[in-house]
């Protein structure tokens, strides 16, 4: 294929995280998330790695607080988080994932680690690892390397 008949590369970045969300979003159905928003899943990440508070979330997530506000509303309501008094500090209120929010967490990175076994089984190991460190150092000279390093990405609104 010459460079005319191929993707452009913001058009096949763009198609690989499409394939990604609607697998990961058919997989968390199966899982009891069949009300999951793409948001979600940045929420349920930061929640399982430090139940924040609702400011602490807006600061993970890069958003405002009211939008982490809004955010966590939703996900209360709909089964995902639930709101627990801190015992350290009864004026805090802090966020955890529901029985239904750590399904959904762990159907999601069964799916991820399963796309990236499909890709290794098809390309082998060297080149899957190649594609990981070229997508990393792209993220990184992007202003992604904070993301990388606590394993999330920024979140995006639905």
């Amino acid at each position: 294929m010459d460079r005319v008949s191929e993707p452009d590369f913001a058009i096949l970045i763009v198609a690989a995280n499409r394939c990604v969300a609607d697998r990961l979003g058919a997989a968390v159905a199966t899982a009891g998330g069949e009300t999951m928003r793409p948001s979600f899943g940045f929420v349920i990440r930061a929640v399982a790695a430090e139940q924040p508070t609702v400011s602490r979330l807006a600061e993970l997530l890069g958003v405002t607080k009211q939008a982490a506000s809004r955010l966590t509303d939703d996900m209360v309501s709909l089964g995902y988080l639930e709101r627990v008094g801190d015992p350290a500090d009864r004026r805090r209120t802090l966020l955890h994932l529901s029985p239904t929010g750590e399904r959904v967490r762990a159907r999601a990175r069964q799916e991820s680690e399963a796309m990236e076994a499909e890709l290794r089984e098809r390309f082998g190991d060297e080149q899957v690892s190649h594609l990981r460190a070229l997508l990393a150092d792209f993220v990184e000279r992007h202003g992604g390397g904070q993301e990388l390093a606590h394993n999330r990405s920024r979140a995006t609104t639905d």
